[in-house]
């Protein structure tokens, strides 16, 4: 059954009308599938032309979401069809509307990857197994992930960068000995992503001699305030005690041995 289009009204949302047939309100449509369509007043439709319309406009409003979606930060193709899922029950029109951003080049998991990895590198807190990580979160294809890593994170960068993270958090360890200070700074760089088997090279770049002859004066400082503290146990205990604690702040044996002996004297 052939009817007319008798009637077409803007909507208060700019972009948006409404179509009237045979003077009864039918469906409405963005100025995308108006044009498509060639429609207007008068035009003949039938119930297969209007399907066709009302799935063009589906079509047009989820693609419209995913351009809000995309407006302000780079999505991955995995981010973008997860939020267009709680959209629509359609996977056929999600991955229509995520080919349709492919060929806009609006969604490129290895242009996102290139972005997060030239961030993550102007940042120099992080290293190249936590990008990797993100990304994987992410959907991204591992091919994509090694390419920008490669591209933008070479292996002298990451050396670099992990040697400064290492110099900040060894100054924040000062009241450490150096042997649990160093270890705390490995432990930290490799839960930020620096590979363990740069670990050494990094710390070899980094002077840690100071800090070892530090240790003399500093164990005794340290050894002093936890004698006071056990100072109500007899004098075996109090050793113990001091001794454990002591252990636990990565001095070496024969240092905190040397440091009771002189507070023993004392």
């Amino acid at each position: 059954m052939v009817e007319k289009i008798t009637k077409i009204e803007a909507q208060k949302r700019k972009g948006r009308f409404n179509v009237y047939v045979d003077g009864k309100y039918a469906f409405p449509i963005s100025e995308e599938v108006f044009i498509k369509f060639r429609i207007f007043k008068g035009m003949e439709v039938d119930k297969d032309l209007i399907k066709q319309i009302e799935q063009a406009d589906d079509l047009s409003k989820l693609h419209s979401r995913a351009l809000n979606y995309l407006a302000h930060n780079l999505r991955t193709v995995y981010e973008v069809r997860t939020k267009l899922a709680e959209i629509s029950d359609d996977p056929d029109a999600i991955d229509q509307v995520i080919a349709q951003l492919a060929d806009q080049r609006l969604v490129d998991d290895g242009k996102y990857a290139e972005s997060y990895v030239r961030t993550v590198v102007r940042e120099e807190k992080n290293g190249p197994d936590w990008i990797r990580q993100h990304l994987k979160d992410k959907h991204v294809n591992s091919d994509d992930i090694e390419a920008a890593l490669d591209r933008y994170f070479p292996a002298d960068e990451v050396i670099r960068i992990g040697v400064g993270v290492a110099q900040k958090q060894l100054k924040s360890h000062h009241n450490d000995s150096a042997k649990m200070a160093i270890n705390k700074t490995k432990n930290l760089l490799m839960r930020r992503g620096f590979p363990y088997s740069d670990l050494d090279q990094v710390m070899d770049q980094i002077d840690t001699d100071g800090m070892v002859e530090q240790d003399q004066e500093l164990i005794d400082k340290v050894a002093e305030k936890y004698w006071r503290k056990y100072a109500k146990l007899d004098h075996y205990e109090q050793q113990q005690k001091t001794k454990q604690a002591l252990f636990r702040k990565g001095f070496l044996m024969d240092d905190i041995t040397s440091a009771l002996e002189r507070l023993s004297e004392g």
